[in-house]
């Protein structure tokens, strides 16, 4: 079993629910059609206390590794050299249990009930219009990831992340939708869900297996990455844009 994001133990078996026939969340051709105005439901102090009660609150990881965005700067042989935003030159080995993932472009239509997707988002001060028995907040994504189904599992549930102030990361199937909002569902109840609005301008990108033939120098990647007693850091995971995309987690 592959290792992403330091909790990939939780896997299929945690996704034993039956899922109904797919059925297509946007058709194709009406893709770049401008999306109707989000329906902004009306606040209340009530409201306000449900919301709170029945939103996931986000918790931190402590098995997550540390994370490493930048572009690969040199590939040699069981180490590469990856150069982050601000300037540093991190060294990282690749063992031969590092799992290497790849993404290539994606698009909103591709997105069906029942796919398993992922999210960086932050929470708005806004309810979500997904009906359900209670007001829950909606929450913004700065990325959506539709994931290959030889992944399906990996990073199930919603946790604290570290892209923005306050963001969270949330992976499960798609369990409901409304107009280019989405619940992202990782639990057996109504509320073990996270609703995500993907804005038409944030990337959508497909992620995928792939082998470390993918990574070379001026590569984008994301790394999940472990620091040994040594100080030297080790890499779980090294996620991979293709055809120059930028890793947007």
């Amino acid at each position: 079993m592959v290792r992403l994001f330091g909790y990939l133990g939780v896997v299929a078996s945690a996704i034993a629910l039956t899922l109904g026939a797919p059925a297509r969340a946007q058709d194709p051709t009406h893709a770049q059609d401008p999306a109707p105005d989000q329906k902004v439901l009306p606040r209340s102090p009530n409201k306000d206390t449900a919301a709170d009660d029945h939103t996931p609150k986000a918790v931190q990881d402590a098995a997550e590794p540390d994370h490493i965005r930048g572009r690969v700067t040199l590939v040699e042989g069981s180490l590469i050299a990856v150069k982050t935003g601000d300037g540093r030159t991190l060294s990282i080995g690749l063992h031969d249990s590092t799992t290497v993932i790849g993404l290539s472009k994606g698009s909103f239509a591709e997105v069906d009930f029942g796919v398993y997707v992922g999210a960086v988002a932050v929470k708005l001060e806004e309810y979500s219009p997904i009906v359900r028995d209670s007001a829950v907040w909606l929450h913004k994504s700065f990325e959506l990831r539709i994931i290959d189904d030889k992944l399906r599992g990996i990073a199930l549930g919603h946790r604290k992340w570290d892209l923005k102030p306050d963001s969270i990361i949330s992976h499960g199937w798609v369990d409901d939708l409304e107009v280019r909002v989405l619940s992202i569902k990782w639990g057996p109840t109504d509320y073990d869900e996270t609703d995500v609005e993907v804005p038409r301008d944030v990337p959508i990108h497909k992620m995928s297996l792939a082998d470390r033939s993918l990574i070379k120098p001026g590569m984008s990647v994301f790394v999940g990455a472990q620091k040994g007693s040594d100080g030297k850091y080790v890499a779980l995971f090294v996620i991979v844009g293709k055809d120059g995309i930028v890793p947007a987690l």
